[in-house]
C-alpha cells in the first residue's frame, strides 16, 4: 500500500473525461478539493454524481487522472476507501438490521474487530444523537433517523475524508440545522476534509469554505466561497439600535451615503481605516448604538446563475 503523506491534497483530479456512448458527462474536468469544506454544485444532470464516483474510482475514465490523498483510486480503491467515508443520495441499508447493527457492519467492513466496532457505532451515533431510535430496524426509521445512521456509517472508521452526496434531503430545518452543524464540527474541530454535493445553495453559503459549481459537465466556477461572495465595490453592513434617520445624516456630514435597509440596517460604502474611523465618529454623533459591523457579501446564488449562464466557452476556460 502506498504512504500516505500528511501534505497530500485530499482529491486532485486533472483533465478527467467520462462518456456514457456518444454523452460526455464529464468534460475534461480539473480541480482540487482542500481540507476545509468543500460544495459540489450544479443544475439536475451537471455531473456531479458522476464525479463523485470518479473520486471513488467507481466508474472508467475515458481520459484524466484522480489522485485521493495521493492515492489512485482505481488502482488502490480499499486504500482510498480506508480514507474516505461515503454518505450516498440512494438508502443503502440493509433491511432487518437496527441502526447500531448497520453502523457496526459499516466499522467490521472497514477492518475494526469485534467489541471495539460496537463501542465505535455507539460513539459515533451519541454523537450523532441518536437516542434509543439506534434499535430499531433501519427501514422503520424516519427520512432524518436514516440519514443520521447513514452518516454514522460513514465516519465510524475515522476517514480523513467525508463525501456527502445531498446531506440534507428530506431533512425538516431542525436535522437539517443539525446535519450542517455536525459537518463544520467534523472540518474546524476534528481536522476532516468534506465534500458536499449539494443543490441547496444556503446550505453551501452557510457552511462552506470553497466551492466548484459544475454545469454540463465543466467546471465553471471555483475557488474561496468569501472571495467569490465579495461585491466589486467594498461595502460594509451597519446593525444599530436607535435613530436610522440620524445616522444617515451624522455619515452624510463625514463623506459617507449610505443607504437605508431596514429600520435596523445600513450599507456603507466604507473601504479603508480612515471611512471607519468617520463611522465611528458619526455612531457616536448620532447617540446611536451598533450592534453589528460586517463586510456585506453577494448571495451565492447569485454568483451561482452568473456561473451557469456563462457560454460553452468561456466556461472551457473557466475549468
Amino acid at each position: 500500500m502506498s504512504r500516505l503523506s500528511p501534505v497530500e491534497e485530499p482529491v486532485l483530479a486533472t483533465g478527467i473525461v467520462k462518456r456514457y456512448g456518444k454523452r460526455t458527462v464529464l468534460d475534461r474536468v480539473s480541480l482540487t478539493v482542500h481540507p476545509g469544506i468543500t460544495g459540489l454544485v450544479g443544475p439536475n444532470g451537471a455531473g456531479k454524481s458522476t464525479l463523485v464516483k470518479a473520486i471513488l474510482g467507481l466508474v472508467r475514465l475515458a481520459e484524466g487522472d484522480v489522485r485521493v490523498f495521493g492515492l489512485d483510486p482505481r488502482r488502490e480503491p480499499h486504500a482510498v476507501r480506508r480514507n474516505v467515508g461515503v454518505v450516498p443520495e440512494d438508502e443503502c441499508s440493509v433491511p432487518g438490521l437496527s441502526g447500531v447493527e448497520m453502523v457496526r457492519y459499516a466499522a467490521q467492513l472497514s477492518g475494526i474487530p469485534g467489541i471495539e466496532s460496537l463501542r465505535r457505532a455507539h460513539e459515533v451515533l451519541d454523537w450523532c444523537d441518536a437516542g434509543q431510535e439506534r434499535y430499531r430496524p433501519v427501514e422503520t426509521l424516519s427520512v432524518g433517523m436514516r440519514q443520521k445512521v447513514a452518516f454514522a456509517a460513514a465516519i465510524v472508521h475515522d476517514p480523513r475524508m467525508v463525501i456527502l452526496d445531498e446531506p440534507t434531503n428530506g431533512l425538516d430545518p431542525i436535522e437539517r440545522r443539525a446535519m450542517l452543524g455536525r459537518l463544520t464540527t467534523l472540518a474546524h474541530d476534528h481536522g476532516k476534509t468534506v465534500f458536499v454535493s449539494t443543490h441547496v445553495l444556503p446550505d453551501v453559503q452557510a457552511i462552506c469554505d470553497r466551492v466548484i459549481v459544475l454545469a454540463a459537465g465543466r467546471v465553471r466556477l471555483k475557488g474561496r466561497l468569501d472571495e467569490l461572495t465579495r461585491p466589486v465595490a467594498p461595502q460594509l453592513r451597519l446593525e444599530i439600535t436607535g435613530s436610522v434617520a440620524a445616522c444617515l445624516d451624522r455619515l452624510a456630514a463625514v463623506g459617507i451615503r449610505g443607504r437605508r435597509l431596514d429600520d435596523d440596517t445600513l450599507h456603507l460604502p466604507v473601504q479603508d481605516a480612515a471611512g471607519l474611523e468617520r463611522l465611528w465618529q458619526a455612531t457616536r454623533a448620532a447617540g446611536v448604538v451598533v450592534r453589528a459591523l460586517t463586510p456585506v457579501q453577494e448571495r451565492f446564488e447569485d454568483v451561482f446563475l452568473r456561473a451557469i449562464a456563462q457560454p460553452q466557452e468561456a466556461a472551457h476556460a473557466a475549468s
